[in-house]
């Protein structure tokens, strides 16, 4: 009996002691700073003759003389002549959607006729072209 005693009063100072440590958290990471650090993607939207494609086979924006790789969603448009006025006029229109990723073509991309109507689709994937569908 007096070894039960002995071994509850020992294990009770046991239980007490592991109670008493403090464990340290890790620090939490601050959300904001995180989204600081992350490169962020712009979305550009330029003439499709402003497109050009430098030695590295990478498409790029010149601008001041300097090659700029694109990166991030795309709107590329074109110009449409009017016929039939004595003042033809040159109308914009949206060319072609979709991404580059460090100046290769990435994801889905739309082309379109000076109607807006799509008559092409492609899906690249990191430059390489993996399927294509032509509408009438």
């Amino acid at each position: 009996m007096k070894l039960y005693i002995c071994f509850c009063f020992i294990f009770s100072f046991f239980l007490n002691s592991c109670a008493q440590q403090k464990f340290e958290k890790p620090p939490k990471h601050d959300k904001n700073k995180l989204i600081d650090k992350l490169p962020q993607k712009l979305s550009y939207y330029f003439n499709s003759s402003e497109l050009k494609k430098n030695v590295d086979s990478l498409f790029c924006l010149n601008a001041n003389d300097k090659c700029n790789i694109i990166d991030g969603k795309t709107t590329l448009y074109s110009y449409y002549q009017t016929s039939g006025n004595d003042n033809p006029k040159l109308v914009p229109y949206n060319f072609a959607e979709g991404e580059f990723l460090e100046g290769r073509y990435q994801g889905i991309w739309k082309y379109y006729d000076k109607n807006g109507k799509v008559i092409k689709k492609e899906k690249w994937d990191n430059g390489k072209l993996m399927y294509r569908k032509e509408y009438k």
